[in-house]
């Protein structure tokens, strides 16, 4: 290692040439990473419900979807607006009463079953469906488009209006939320740094690690909306103290050196294995996330991992050559570290350290239980605020047409009488509304060659039938996975091959698919990092300790919205264990290592309340990095789900820090002997207390 630091101290500008030419690479590749706001495609391909909306896209051309409702308007103004709905570049086709039946003889002669998919009271409700997927530039252009047709009172809902509307909040407030945690973050820097030039050569250091992750992006070909909300925020907060250990070790070995090249060397060879330890962890606690059937842990697992990653790199290639060029600079502009010591409190923390063992034993088995209840939701709509434009619409139509809930049953072809007879099985279930199908439009009795190729293509393709059910349930909820219980079993046993899809069913496939995967990322993580952490001290026991202290960390955070009775988005609830894991676990290990070098001079008590005093600033300003830069996205996006992952890892970071300060050093002192048998080259005074 001191070879390589010799190297990046003795090539300066090369370096920074290398990087500026990277930066420039990085900002090219940016531009060919999209992303994808669809985030049911993210579920393994084998399952009924995605295999049948392959099906709907490959051969009934049936991708985005949105309904339009129009109140207070006659039958011929909405039949002119669907006309002109339906010449909208990038929409397939849209769909009203008029395709049924003939508008212009008396409403009393038009069939009531038909009707009342399209009109209710004084709303007439347009299907529309797009050329290309919910989320894509030309569905989101085509909404755009058919929202400047509509009246004042006219709404427009469904998957595609939602998709707008996420994509465009998401795409505005990333700005905001980013600017507030720079300025945020910036403020904890200076007031927890000796100068003021050091936090500018942080940020400059680890936004430079942010454009390599951002540009080297194209590699995936696009990242899920949810990675791109929190992927450049996390990876400031988790890797700043990287920076930090680098210069504070740098400034130290100045003391040591003539030359401050010298002294550089030293404090990279130094800080290395210590920085690429806390990293290692980091990078294995989001890797875990890979592991998920749920293949969006594998795009949040594999981004952030790379930042981590970048960060690790340009903290000892890049950091090194700022700080060598910037030296007067920073001696010249140093103030007063403002962040209090922990001076006052750490002799407290160690006095009542059996009261902090008993509650650390107290609180895990009702946490752990807690945590274990929490209830989560999978649907897209709950990401958006309760009163945004889409939600709203959604629930005006779903209450006047109960049309919300789609579901789309696929069928082979070719026995009219068995899929009549289906029809009518499903149509006598509760909950649901309708069933559609071509043979609820015609006769089965009239040939084929007599019935219009415009209603069979609605409802046919070369090789399957198509039956458009309507429930009148939530998306999501007990009674609408036992209405799609029921349809899946009659359409089992009437067809060997079936596929059942829509938004319901594939929420009721994700919870399948997912309810394992909390349980595997938790595991995988734990096995990873304690690994890394069994490697580190030679020790049997210190892992299973520091493991368990953040993973209490993690029951407390994740038992706090069980008790306020709020849940949680999936995803939230699955990751949140892998990074507030791999994230936080790096307080546990410096303090414990420090809490060893200490031992080596002082007898336990000493040098326990020794480690609180030396690492409790550092570890404190780490977490409340953490915490700042989490809580500015929480605080201003209108995505739910975002908020809900940032607050959590906001507030695990400061729950974790909490408890490596108090219950750490007592599991640490009470259990000496035995760490002492289970680790390598352990401190093996005894002093008695």
């Amino acid at each position: 290692m001191r070879k390589f630091a010799n190297i990046i101290v003795r090539n300066k500008k090369a370096i920074l040439i290398v990087y500026v030419v990277l930066i420039i690479l990085s900002l090219i590749g940016a531009k060919y990473t999209s992303i994808n706001y669809d985030l049911s495609s993210y579920l393994p391909a084998d399952i009924n419900s995605i295999k049948g909306r392959d099906i709907l896209d490959g051969q009934f051309g049936i991708k985005g979807v949105s309904y339009v409702m129009l109140k207070d308007k006659p039958f011929h103004k909405v039949a002119e607006i669907k006309g002109q709905i339906q010449a909208v570049p990038g929409v397939k086709e849209a769909l009203w009463l008029d395709d049924a039946e003939d508008i212009l003889k008396s409403e009393s002669f038009i069939d009531e079953e038909i009707k009342k998919q399209f009109v209710s009271g004084s709303s007439s409700l347009i299907q529309v469906f797009f050329q290309d997927e919910n989320d894509s530039q030309e569905t989101l252009t085509a909404v755009e488009k058919i929202e400047g047709l509509l009246g004042e009172k006219d709404l427009i809902g469904g998957p595609a209006a939602v998709s707008k509307e996420i994509q465009g909040i998401t795409s505005k407030e990333v700005v905001y939320y980013s600017a507030i945690a720079f300025v945020v973050i910036s403020i904890i820097l200076f007031l927890s740094m000796s100068s003021f030039v050091e936090p500018v050569l942080f940020f400059a250091t680890i936004g430079v690690a942010i454009l390599l992750n951002r540009g080297t992006n194209f590699i995936f070909k696009e990242i899920s909306s949810v990675t791109y909300s929190i992927a450049s925020i996390l990876q400031l907060a988790v890797s700043m103290d990287y920076s930090i250990f680098l210069l504070h070790r740098y400034m130290d070995e100045k003391n040591n050196f003539e030359r401050k090249e010298d002294a550089m060397v030293e404090a990279i060879t130094k800080t290395f294995s210590s920085i690429s330890a806390s990293a290692l962890t980091t990078i294995s606690g989001f890797l875990a996330l890979i592991i998920m059937r749920y293949r969006i842990g594998k795009d949040i697992g594999l981004v952030l991992s790379k930042g981590v990653f970048f960060s690790l790199l340009s903290v000892i290639t890049l950091l090194p050559v700022l700080i060598l060029m910037s030296d007067r600079l920073i001696e010249k502009y140093q103030h007063k570290i403002l962040f209090p010591s922990f001076n006052r409190f750490s002799s407290i923390f160690i006095k009542h350290r059996y009261i902090a063992l008993f509650i650390a034993i107290f609180l895990s088995v009702p946490t752990f239980l807690a945590q274990s209840n929490v209830e989560y939701y999978y649907a897209n709509e709950k990401t958006l605020p309760y009163t945004s434009y889409s939600n709203t619409a959604n629930r005006e139509i779903d209450k006047a047409f109960s049309n919300i809930n789609r579901l789309s049953i696929i069928i082979p072809k070719g026995d009219k009488l068995k899929e009549k007879s289906l029809m009518n099985k499903i149509g006598r279930l509760d909950s649901v509304e309708s069933v559609t199908g071509l043979y609820s439009l015609v006769d089965v009795e009239i040939p084929d060659f007599f019935i219009p190729e415009d209603a069979k293509e609605n409802f046919q393709s070369k090789d399957y039938s198509m039956l458009a059910v309507t429930l009148n349930t939530p998306l999501e909820d007990a009674k609408t996975s036992s209405i799609i219980d029921s349809i899946r079993s009659i359409t089992k046993s009437e067809y060997d091959e079936w596929y059942i899809t829509g938004e319901a069913a594939i929420y009721k496939d994700l919870q399948e698919v997912t309810s394992k995967d909390f349980r595997n990322v938790t595991i995988l993580s734990i096995i990873l990092i304690g690994s890394i952490i069994l490697l580190t001290f030679k020790s049997l026991l210190i892992p299973l300790i520091l493991v368990f202290i953040i993973q209490l960390g993690i029951w407390i955070n994740l038992s706090i919205p069980y008790l306020q009775g709020k849940p949680l988005n999936f995803i939230s609830f699955i990751i949140i264990g892998a990074i507030q894991l791999g994230a936080t676990v790096d307080y546990a290990i410096l303090f414990t290592s420090r809490y060893r070098e200490n031992l080596d001079e002082l007898p336990r008590g000493e040098a326990a309340i020794k480690t609180v005093k030396d690492t409790g600033r550092s570890i404190f300003t780490s977490a409340l990095i953490l915490f700042a830069g989490t809580l500015s996205v929480y605080l201003v996006t209108s995505i739910v789900s975002a908020a809900e992952l940032t607050l959590l890892i906001g507030r695990g970071a400061i729950i974790s820090f909490i408890l490596v300060l108090v219950i750490l050093p007592a599991f640490l002192m009470i259990f000496d002997k035995p760490i002492g048998l289970t680790t390598y080259n352990w401190p093996k005074k005894v002093d008695g207390r």
